[in-house]
């Protein structure tokens, strides 16, 4: 059910479909489904990393005509942009926007807490939360929200928010 990364879980609107975007990726990046994408400064889709502003997650790729593309070979989830994708092939990375109200799924790499429920915490990568540094006080790009969504007692798994998001500035 969950891949990894980050997977829209819910809103807090009660609305149940995410919201879908295009962005062309660009060149040579590799894109999983589940990863956290930026803008970078030329205006195409990147991986994002820590303290990085987060523009969306993967959900995946599209053709520049809008029709969705297969992933790269013995791969299920996992799209690799060409060299002179930005330019030429112009393929388009589809993902759901860091919105407010919506929240992530994510298997965080260390044990949550109760007491880390509405707690800031950085990401290591594109896709994995780094669940030994909670904040209170110092924003970071996630806030749980939930713990063990799925009820199967795996307390590394959370509901999250994405705090630090290119549409809340």
């Amino acid at each position: 059910k969950n891949m990894a990364g980050f997977t829209f879980r819910k809103s807090l609107t009660g609305a149940g479909e995410a919201a879908h975007l295009d962005i062309i990726g660009a060149n040579s990046v590799v894109f999983q489904v589940g990863d956290l994408i930026r803008i970078n400064t030329s205006g195409f889709a990147s991986l994002a990393t820590a303290g990085d502003l987060i523009l969306g997650v993967v959900a995946g790729v599209v053709d520049k005509n809008e029709v969705s593309t297969d992933p790269d070979s013995a791969t299920l989830d996992t799209y690799t942009m060409a060299s002179d994708n930005q330019t030429v092939a112009q393929k388009k990375v589809q993902y759901i926007p860091a919105l407010q109200e919506y929240l992530f799924y994510n298997d965080a790499d260390d044990t949550l807490s109760q007491t880390n429920l509405f707690q800031y915490f950085p990401i290591n990568d594109e896709n994995d939360v780094d669940g030994s540094n909670p904040s209170d006080a110092t924003v970071n790009t996630v806030r749980l929200i939930e713990i063990d969504p799925d009820g199967d007692g795996d307390a590394s798994k959370g509901l999250f928010q994405i705090v630090e998001s290119f549409w809340a500035q």
